[in-house]
């Protein structure tokens, strides 16, 4: 049994651990203040917060926005949660359209994020390469594996969801388009 000198000094030890996934932290993560002071110097506003992360936009001025989602370290379910760092970046066009740029430290962030802008300005200027290869209709939004599961990101139609009952249950589109990356880490 283990006496509080030895716990104190087990909890010293673990708490490098990530809470959620049992892994020791390789990086050292981005601050909150010097994220912010990249995304400013770019032109992004902050949007909203939660308890998981804050939420940038920059208006292109065609119509689209960039969003900025910082997500927080730490687990909220477990209530261990540093609002004073991020784990990630994620760049890409508002509500999730087209490629996800991630980037995982301020200075990937500040090194990237103007060809990044550049990127989804260039998509956005000209959306065809953002709606669905199938429908023609919808856009595309990035579908990524959970922990563990071990497919690739893939961008598929917003419309692929399970819509109608019983017999007339089905899919409004199942179209992927693999004209665009899903994911890409910086």
């Amino acid at each position: 049994m283990l006496g509080s000198a030895s716990l104190h000094i087990l909890a010293s030890i673990t708490k490098p651990f990530n809470a959620a996934l049992g892994q020791p932290r390789s990086k050292i993560m981005p601050s909150k203040e010097s994220v912010q002071e990249i995304l400013k110097a770019q032109g992004f506003t902050l949007d909203s917060t939660s308890g998981f992360g804050d939420a940038y936009k920059l208006d292109l001025g065609n119509g689209w926005q960039v969003s900025a989602y910082c997500s927080f370290e730490g687990n909220p379910f477990a209530g261990d949660v540093d609002k004073d760092t991020y784990e990630d970046i994620d760049v890409h066009l508002y509500d999730m359209i087209g490629t996800s740029h991630i980037c995982t430290t301020d200075k990937k962030l500040e090194e990237k994020l103007p060809d990044i802008i550049r990127s989804l300005r260039a998509n956005s200027d000209d959306d065809e390469i953002l709606k669905c290869p199938k429908c023609k209709i919808r856009y595309v939004n990035p579908k990524t594996p959970s922990e563990g599961q071990k497919w690739k990101p893939f961008l598929s139609c917003s419309g692929m969801q399970i819509v109608g009952r019983g017999q007339n249950k089905g899919v409004l589109c199942d179209g992927i388009s693999k004209k665009l990356p899903a994911v890409v880490k910086y």
